[in-house]
């Protein structure tokens, strides 16, 4: 296989990313180690674990939201606001995340940009008035929308039997699937997108009721 050695960079991901190794080469040419690699649109950082920059994601995720406001202008159209950040904007800050585990501190960085347009339209920062906000409009929140992206994936791979995708998932993914079938009463086989997307709105509509 011929390497592009110009473009080529290698990231170390494990107990002992941090400490020092022995220079890289291929064919007589250095690789660099870097602290942050970019894979098909993804920030992957060096790190003990796997784990990804979304700072990126964020700052396009607002040059699309700033976008749409400025040519709406009027920030009284509720549903066309909520209907384009819902296909343009979101997509932007949760891209390739169903395929990446957040920490918490992770989930809540990217739930603060994502509920911006709460925010900006109904003017409130607090929370309970944002989740009222979301409820009333039939928008998932942003740690249940991650977990239906995460569900829907997992699903996908649950029934890929016989390819490289159902063979990790089958050693690697299934203690993961578990917590969330555990979590939104789910049996195996995972049913389809529209069931997942039910199950995981109950939850929250009984979490928001109490």
């Amino acid at each position: 296989m011929s390497l592009n050695l110009q473009k080529s960079c290698a990231v170390r991901i494990g107990d002992r990313w941090g400490v020092p190794i022995a220079p890289l080469s291929v064919g007589g040419t250095p690789i660099p180690w870097v602290t942050k690699i970019r894979y098909l649109g993804v920030d992957i950082l060096s790190a003990k674990c796997f784990s990804i920059c979304l700072h990126g994601a964020k700052i396009k995720f607002f040059q699309s939201l700033n976008a749409i406001l400025g040519k709406i202008g009027d920030v009284n159209a509720i549903p066309l606001i909520l209907s384009l950040t819902a296909t343009n904007c979101n997509p932007v800050l949760m891209y390739a995340l169903d395929a990446c585990p957040l920490s918490s501190a992770q989930i809540s960085s990217l739930a603060y940009a994502y509920n911006a347009v709460f925010c900006k339209i109904f003017k409130s920062f607090d929370r309970n008035i944002i989740s009222n906000c979301q409820y009333y409009t039939g928008t998932l929140p942003l740690k249940y929308a991650y977990d239906l992206g995460r569900l829907r994936l997992l699903a996908s791979f649950h029934n890929a039997i016989g390819t490289p995708a159902g063979f990790l998932y089958k050693f690697d993914g299934r203690q993961e699937s578990e917590c969330l079938r555990e979590r939104y009463n789910l049996a195996l086989p995972l049913a389809g997108p529209a069931v997942l997307k039910k199950k995981v709105w109950d939850l929250f509509e009984r979490e928001f009721i109490q």
